[in-house]
């Protein structure tokens, strides 16, 4: 069973490291978040039926872990205890799947850990030589790329990229470095000089900074004194020059310090709890200065990040989440570089592997001084997957018996978790599987369970959500039936009842449809006349004036939600005026009052997913 449980996490890590780096990341739809979170939801499961069905549990005493746990648990308990769940459910999220992967690697590569740093080298190489295409426009007669100034391969952002080439780069050259076989030699050579090249290709100077810094933390502690000096100012003398012939890079404009300042402003109207993870985008505007939003226009720009994770950390979480997150990070690299002081000379090539691994984690680190590349899930998995695989080399696995004692219990625990973690969901006399395949009447469908329960429904909602949504049409793009006839029946109706306000309601929303924008005002204003609480009148002429005048169409999407308060409409309405006047704080408690009411509401959650991203 362990070795069959050794080649199933291996193989899923396998399938992790040559995929998700090619993955397209599309704003909202996020196909490379969906396939981080696929592959992590198959991990979690296979680990759970391992755990039941051997009776153990593996872990290792190394207080790096606790702390981790510790500031999870914090996270969890924000999120517990948080009025808008909907905004800080991502922030839950993203430490919930590095921790997960930070634990899982450290495990599955265990006394095994070459085979996965080469995955891990060739699968980001592959999305190296995609952002190289990007560069030259692609191979001519062979194959044509979209040719970019700044490329960024499929991470959807220069920057996303640069850090991730900055993490794994430092490790290929430190197999590089210790590589005996010649074509295996060659082969990372090739890697290095080509993740060097593109990485200069993105143009993005705080990753410059990060493999600058993580380079000489290389070197300063693998050489001895003596050479270790020539190295150190041989690599500064290089990077002073590249600054000089990289001038036109460095010299580009932005508004970082003044986004810096505002922050700072920010933590200190909560320096203790911070405003709330998740939040800093919602909160941000109003501590941003005028001379800020002078560079920076609200109606134009959406000012979501701090473009400092620590700064954003320390706002969002306050001092007690910052000291929380902050401890096991320099924990991990004092208790690291502790052990491998006492590596005997002939384990010197694991010190090497090991310090090129923690040369990735410190470039990303020192990256995020200049950026929030951490917030955005691919960049922070990938760096707590390259602290475990460190802890897999650097620390003993123990195990510890658990209560799946009997056959009987571990059925049961077996068939508990195949519910809650969402394999099998009943609902409505149907049978679900991984909430696609459905059994009801003896006939096997496929389809998405809208209502289904679990785990991997949870990871699916957001996806789906945004998917039904793109499906929708347009409220003008449905056109009424014969419109003119319509329209003739029901103004024959409007002479011999007069005072029904519905036959007025019904009238502009054709001239609505039929985009006479002036008729159908002159109707619903009339409509409302004869029934001041028509609530669907205030909304539908809010529409109408989301065209014409936002301000108004504001004033009549409140008016209706004065009237009623728990309808989904004209709340949803007013977060998509208030989100596209840069609003993002009203926005955001429209949306969550909506999911208050309507947990599914797809333009809801798609809308929260926007003005993060």
């Amino acid at each position: 069973m362990k070795y069959t449980k050794n080649i199933l996490l291996t193989f899923i890590f396998f399938i992790f490291f040559m995929l998700v780096p090619i993955m397209p990341d599309i704003q909202i739809t996020r196909p490379k978040l969906l396939t981080i979170e696929i592959l992590s939801y198959l991990l979690f499961v296979f680990f759970v039926f391992f755990v039941i069905l051997e009776n153990k549990i593996f872990y290792y005493e190394n207080r790096v872990f606790y702390f981790f746990i510790l500031f999870l648990f914090y996270v969890f308990i924000r999120y517990l205890i948080s009025e808008e769940k909907p905004i800080m459910f991502n922030e839950l999220k993203r430490w919930i799947l590095s921790i997960f992967l930070f634990y899982s690697i450290s495990i599955a590569c265990y006394k095994n850990y070459n085979k996965f740093l080469y995955f891990f080298i060739f699968g980001s190489f592959l999305s190296v030589i995609y952002g190289f295409l990007q560069h030259t426009g692609g191979i001519k007669g062979f194959v044509e790329v979209p040719k970019m100034e700044r490329v960024m391969s499929m991470f959807g952002n220069p920057i996303f990229f640069a850090v991730h080439i900055i993490n794994f780069l430092p490790i290929a050259a430190g197999l590089l470095f210790i590589q005996k076989k010649f074509y295996l030699k060659f082969i990372l050579l090739i890697v290095c000089i080509t993740s060097f090249v593109v990485l200069y290709y993105t143009k993005t100077r705080a990753a410059f900074i990060g493999i600058f810094v993580g380079f000489l933390f290389f070197i300063y502690f693998l050489f001895s004194s003596k050479r270790k000096l020539i190295y150190l100012s041989s690599l500064i003398v290089i990077f002073l020059v590249f600054l000089f012939f990289t001038r036109n890079i460095w010299l580009r404009h932005q508004a970082h310090p003044l986004i810096w300042r505002d922050t700072i402003k920010m933590w200190l109207a909560s320096p203790i709890f911070g405003v709330g993870f998740g939040k800093f985008h919602i909160e941000f505007v109003k501590f941003a200065s005028e001379d800020l939003r002078k560079i920076w226009p609200e109606k134009s720009f959406i000012i979501n990040d701090a473009h400092n994770e620590y700064l954003q950390i320390l706002s969002e979480s306050g001092i007690v989440g910052f000291v929380l997150f902050l401890i096991p990070i320099v924990l991990f690299f004092y208790e690291v570089l502790k052990k491998i002081e006492i590596f005997p000379q002939k384990e010197k090539a694991q010190k090497i592997i090991i310090l090129s691994l923690l040369s990735g984690c410190l470039s990303v680190l020192i990256q995020n001084f200049f950026s929030v590349d951490m917030r955005f899930i691919i960049s922070n998995v990938y760096l707590f997957i390259t602290m475990g695989i460190i802890i897999s080399i650097t620390e003993e696995l123990k195990e510890k018996r658990l209560i799946f004692t009997s056959k009987e219990i571990k059925i049961i625990s077996i068939l508990i978790f195949i519910f809650l973690s969402g394999l099998i969901s009943f609902n409505k006399g149907t049978i679900s599987f991984l909430s696609i395949f459905h059994i009801s009447s003896k006939k096997l469908q496929l389809k998405i369970d809208d209502n289904g329960f679990g785990l991997l429904q949870l990871i699916l909602q957001p996806y789906l959500a945004n998917y039904r949504l793109s499906q929708e049409k347009d409220f003008f793009d449905e056109k009424v039936v014969d419109a003119a006839k319509t329209l003739e029946e029901l103004k024959r109706l409007k002479e011999k009842y007069p005072d029904r306000s519905i036959i007025y309601e019904k009238i502009a929303w054709i001239y609505a449809k039929e985009r006479q924008f002036d008729m159908a005002i002159q109707y619903y204003l009339k409509a409302i006349e004869l029934n001041p609480n028509s609530y669907a009148a205030y909304n539908n002429l809010g529409n109408i004036m989301f065209y014409i005048d936002r301000k108004k169409a504001i004033e009549y999407y409140l008016k209706s939600i004065e009237i009623n308060p728990n309808q989904v409409d004209a709340r949803v309405n007013l977060g998509i005026t208030y989100y596209l006047e840069g609003r993002l704080d009203l926005a955001s408690q429209q949306f969550n009052e909506v999911l208050k009411i309507d947990p599914n509401n797809e333009k809801a959650i798609v809308y929260l997913k926007k003005m993060r991203e």
